[in-house]
């Protein structure tokens, strides 16, 4: 504490020395000026250096924190992605991270399909789904009215093949968008998709 106290003392002093040098350098006539200037230096000075050590500690802890929170992130999606069947450099596909239209193919089966991700025109746009089911891929189709909205639509979105209701007519458009994508055939989450084109 005594340490802490002269070094503050120290950093003062040395700000005061460097005011007045500054003020003998300009020739200024008010040594009293000069003389208040140095005395509040040396009383406020401590305090304002006083906020560095907690502002470097703050700065190291939000850091610490902020890796804490990250390497258990990371966990959690490895966790999840361990899960899906899928290896620790491996990743789920999901709508979010496709765009446009392309093929999807499985690494384990080898089944292709073509499928749109999102698609976009002047008057409507495509998105697509995966029935949780079946998992069999289709596509609503939205009309400009509806068209980057998240509030209801007119009625539910159902599974063409199976009958599964995919989206309710309450739910935003953009529902399942983060959900994992899995082969249809042999139900693998280890996914390939290769874009063919985008709008």
């Amino acid at each position: 504490m005594v340490w802490y106290i002269l070094i503050y003392l120290f950093a003062s002093l040395i700000i005061g020395i460097r005011i007045l040098y500054y003020d003998k350098k300009k020739k200024r006539d008010s040594e009293r000026t000069t003389l208040k200037q140095f005395l509040i230096t040396l009383v406020v000075g401590p305090f304002v250096i006083a906020i560095l050590p907690f502002i470097v500690i703050g700065n190291f802890f939000n850091d610490m924190f902020g890796k804490i929170k990250k390497r258990r992130k990371l966990k959690e999606e490895r966790k999840f992605n361990a899960s899906l069947g899928l290896g620790p450099d491996e990743h789920y596909l999901c709508f979010s991270k496709m765009h446009g239209a392309g093929v999807i193919k499985c690494a384990d089966c080898g089944y292709e399909e073509e499928i749109t991700s999102f698609t976009h025109g002047i008057m409507s746009c495509r998105i697509g789904r995966q029935c949780p089911n079946c998992h069999a891929f289709a596509y609503e189709y939205n009309e400009s009215k509806e068209y980057h909205t998240f509030g209801k639509a007119k009625e539910d979105f159902v599974c063409p093949q199976c009958g599964t209701i995919i989206r309710k007519k309450e739910e935003s458009i953009f529902k399942g968008k983060n959900d994992p994508l899995f082969c249809p055939k042999c139900h693998s989450a280890r996914l390939r998709y290769h874009l063919h084109y985008i709008t």
